[in-house]
């Protein structure tokens, strides 16, 4: 089902026992996950976090009774799918038992994501990520949560900037609030990463003009922030901007963000992917786009990977393609 008619489940109070949620927003998931944990009430939680899954322990957890009544919650939270059956049984198991619940949150493939939901049945949600107005309207939420004073412009250019990641955007909210002041455009552009965070937009454009990038990659890996998966998907989003501009460029001789991108971006930043855009020939974005995947690939499937070694040899990689 879509978001907003699990909302309407979510303000009735009709929560299933067995729940699956996926999709192209990590915060939107994060909320959602929050919010239905708080809907089950009190109730003891078995966390599976990622390489943490196990079959059996998640089986023997739901098949056991509640000393106290409580509800039995399992949580997982995964990238790699589980086998089918398994997926099945526990399921089955809370079907069986009305003190046991499953959540299930995937942060894989939504090809993958799709035999999964079979598992359970009608009971799952599917988040897309938002469009610059919603993103905006969520940022504004969780700035009003925190007291936070500021405006919904600079909202949309603090979005543009964390290159449209929600998660990363909201993170940074909190880092503004110990301002204890009204956040201007300027507080965005001269203080969001010089508390503490890495600029990936400063990276990818140091990346992209072919300057030197290893030991800012090596700040961005150490800090823990953005792992390698992010990274690579924060470069293609990027690109693909700039090819949409490339390609508008060429057709109408003009830049106009609003009309290329379907929202305003301010005028610096604009003007800067423009310029940024037409340096790249339309061929080599193919190039980046094929290396850009191919690392993707690798870096989901190949677990004994050196990762540090293999990315900044693929960003390495990149800077070659655009030398072309």
């Amino acid at each position: 089902m879509y978001k907003r008619d699990f909302d309407l489940l979510l303000s009735s109070k009709s929560i299933p026992r067995t729940i699956f949620l996926y999709g192209a927003c990590d915060y939107q998931l994060s909320l959602l996950e929050n919010e239905i944990l708080k809907s089950w009430g009190e109730g003891e939680v078995l966390k599976f976090y990622f390489d943490e899954y196990d079959f059996k322990s998640a089986k023997a957890y739901l098949s056991q009774s509640s000393l106290f009544g409580d509800k039995n919650i399992a949580l997982l939270k995964l990238e790699k799918s589980p086998p089918q059956k398994e997926i099945e049984e526990l399921v089955r198991l809370c079907e069986k038992n009305d003190i046991n619940r499953l959540l299930f949150v995937f942060y894989g493939e939504d090809a993958k994501a799709k035999d999964i939901a079979k598992a359970f049945g009608k009971s799952f949600v599917r988040v897309f990520k938002p469009n610059p107005n919603e993103a905006v309207k969520f940022l504004s939420t969780e700035a009003k949560n925190i007291n936070l004073n500021i405006s919904g412009f600079a909202l949309q250019n603090l979005y543009s900037i964390q290159n449209e990641n929600l998660s990363l955007a909201v993170s940074e909210l909190s880092k503004l609030s110990l301002l204890n002041k009204e956040i201007t455009m300027a507080d965005i552009d001269n203080l969001v990463f010089g508390m503490g965070s890495v600029e990936l937009e400063t990276f990818i454009i140091k990346l992209l003009s072919s300057e030197k990038i290893i030991s800012l990659y090596k700040t961005i890996n150490e800090s823990g922030t953005v792992d390698e998966i992010r990274l690579i998907n924060a470069i293609e989003s990027h690109l693909f901007q700039l090819f949409l501009f490339h390609a508008y460029i060429k057709i109408n001789g003009s830049f106009d963000a609003e009309k290329i991108l379907g929202h305003p971006l301010p005028p610096q930043i604009a003007k800067q992917r423009s310029e940024m855009a037409m340096r790249i020939k339309l061929k080599i974005f193919s190039k980046l786009f094929k290396v850009l995947t191919n690392a993707e690939f690798t870096l989901k499937t190949n677990s004994n990977l050196d990762k540090e070694s293999y990315m900044l040899s693929t960003l390495l990689r990149i800077q070659e393609c655009l030398k072309e």
